[in-house]
């Protein structure tokens, strides 16, 4: 053990790591990348990962540089004197080479390395060979039950006490996807039940749900707003980190899938599960979407995962039915937070005109839930659904969540803040468009600025079947700024958002024709 001053550095790196001088660390046998625990005065300590330099400048001897990361964890002062010792590695450390070489964990062993994950013990190096691990070798249902719980168990549990919660969710990777749950809530919440909504931010989208809702409210609520709203007005639509609601999904997916393009197909039933739970939420739909270049291409994988969600729901006593919708091109006309944000609002306003893709999946969503939830007899919940969204008490209801989560009941789709740069792409030819790529308004919209610039986005003119003419147009971008507007035209040149074909696709011709004239 050695006694150092702390050296403040106004720096978050996204883990717990000081920095200490080589002839302090040599002192007491620290080497890189050991953990080391900094103990103040009165007692209190944490467990960081230390960095080790031979420059005075960057580390004089007899300090010890703490991160902000670190200061966050335990208020630190410039210039107190705290004890510095190594400590050994982690039993988790362990439990992550378990999970390398294709062993199988106890629950109490999750409980273990989840904790762990959440209190930053684990290196980021741990943390990608865990989620790689998990890529290549996978959990069965008791392991991926163990991380549901876990996950959720190490954050802030909401309590609706006796109160039917009721909530819709979607594997996602499908652009324009997210603006489903601004027709879902409103819907849901005015029959009578209580839906609060809670989400990430986009991740690998031009949008998530909660960026969507923020054009319209403030999303970041705390954990006893997020109940007390929503069984005041039915509902919200609120950001789950905010709340602190599973944590560690937000850790693994910042520090390793989203860096190393990872996506686990039993962190994908955690994730989702793990927030339902912690949310209070008794009875859910989940919605898959399949299509190409959708997460889920296939029905039969479709099939596979929505009967995972059915055990995995049935051993968290969270009563769950699975929806497979298609997913083949973009939901809806718009994608990006403002733009999307829009197009709920219109159709909310209009009593349900609008695409017809976002407004039919969303009432036979709704109308699932409104069957779960006993709002409606089976086989009438989209009928109903239907009916509130018609006669305007979706709207209503929507104008209360927004108030009630601080936002403004009287705002207008035109009172969104769209994108002032905007560059429009014509059909090159006539003919009838066969394919939206997925993939290619995703790219396209992120180049823009979506999800981080709200008014930043793609508008669809033509869809699947649709029939354009040559010059007419098929999709327009809208940015923030004019480089990030060229930047997107780039990519969409590069790639083909939207296909086009004549109803003669080919042409052979027999060689002898024109022949005989000819001669």
């Amino acid at each position: 053990m050695v006694s150092l001053k702390v050296r403040r550095l106004p720096v978050e790196i996204g883990e717990l790591r000081v920095v200490l001088n080589r002839a302090d660390a040599e002192k007491v046998g620290i080497s890189p990348h050991d953990r080391v625990r900094i103990v103040r005065a009165d007692g209190s300590q944490v467990v960081a990962l230390a960095s080790v330099s031979s420059s005075e400048d960057v580390s004089p001897p007899g300090q010890v540089g703490v991160f902000a990361d670190v200061v966050k964890k335990l208020p630190l002062n410039e210039g107190e004197v705290v004890s510095v010792e190594v400590v050994p590695t982690p039993q988790s450390a362990g439990l992550v080479r378990k999970k390398v070489l294709e062993g199988k964990l106890t629950p109490q062993e999750v409980s273990l390395l989840i904790k762990d994950v959440y209190e930053g013990v684990l290196s980021d190096v741990e943390l990608a060979a865990f989620v790689t691990a998990l890529q290549l070798h996978g959990a069965d249902m008791d392991e991926v039950e163990a991380l549901t719980r876990s996950m959720a168990e190490v954050g802030t549990m909401l309590d609706f006490g006796d109160t039917l919660t009721v909530d819709k969710h979607s594997v996602g990777g499908v652009p324009g996807n997210s603006k489903d749950a601004l027709l879902i809530v409103p819907i849901v919440a005015a029959a009578g039940l209580v839906i609060p909504k809670t989400s990430t931010r986009a991740i690998m989208s031009p949008a998530g749900t909660v960026d969507t809702m923020e054009v319209l409210a403030p999303v970041d609520l705390k954990p006893e707003e997020i109940v007390e709203l929503s069984k005041k007005v039915g509902g919200v639509i609120a950001w789950a980190a905010s709340a602190n609601l599973s944590p560690v999904d937000g850790i693994l997916i910042e520090k390793v899938e989203y860096p190393l393009s990872l996506d686990p197909e039993c962190l994908i039933y955690a994730s989702i599960m793990s927030k339902k739970l912690a949310a209070g939420v008794k009875r859910m739909v989940l919605d898959i979407p399949v299509g190409p270049e959708a997460k889920v291409e296939s029905l039969k994988d479709a099939r596979r995962m929505g009967r995972n969600f059915v055990e995995l729901g049935e051993r968290l006593n969270i009563l769950t039915q699975v929806a497979i919708s298609y997913g083949g091109q973009p939901i809806g006309r718009y994608v990006g937070p403002a733009l999307e944000a829009k197009e709920a609002l219109e159709i909310l306003m209009s009593k349900g005109k609008g695409s017809r893709s976002i407004i039919e999946k969303s009432l036979t969503l709704a109308g699932i839930l409104l069957e779960m939830g006993g709002a409606a007899p089976v086989g009438y919940g989209e009928r109903m659904a239907r009916e509130i969204l018609e006669s305007g008490r979706a709207y209503e209801k929507m104008r209360e969540i927004i108030e009630a989560q601080g936002g403004d009941p009287d705002v207008k789709p035109e009172d969104l803040p769209i994108g002032e740069h905007k560059a429009v792409l014509t059909a090159k030819m006539s003919g009838y468009v066969v394919a939206v790529s997925n993939r290619a308004i995703v790219r396209i919209a992120r180049a823009a600025g979506a999800p981080r610039d709200k008014g930043a986005g793609v508008r669809i003119y033509a869809k699947r079947g649709d029939r354009v003419e040559a010059g007419e147009a098929v999709i327009e971008i809208f940015a923030e700024s004019e480089s990030k507007l060229q930047a997107a035209v780039e990519v969409a040149k590069s790639m083909e958002p939207i296909r086009v074909e004549g109803m003669v696709l080919e042409v052979f011709r027999d060689r002898t024709i024109g022949k005989e004239i000819v001669e």
